[in-house]
């Protein structure tokens, strides 16, 4: 099926003027760039996560995970 799909794309593309086919091709390079630059770009965190990520109550929070794994570590050791 994806031989086919090849298939027809490539004689559409045989259909068009010379001019038509360098329009589709620049058109294809461009998305293909823009997705390679996109993935290639670190991804950012807002200003909001990262306040509410260090906020007292989140920081608690983790502290308590933390303290939970510990004491699930020490409970499985001493049975």
């Amino acid at each position: 099926m994806v031989k086919r799909i090849h298939q027809n794309i490539a004689s559409e593309i045989d259909k068009l003027n010379d001019n038509d086919a360098i329009a589709v091709v620049n058109y294809i390079s461009q998305l293909l760039s823009n997705r390679i630059s996109k993935s290639r770009e670190p991804k950012t965190s807002d200003d909001l996560i990262l306040s509410l990520s260090d906020a007292y109550e989140n920081r608690r929070a983790r502290q308590v995970v933390e303290w939970e794994k510990v004491r699930r570590q020490n409970a499985q050791r001493s049975v």
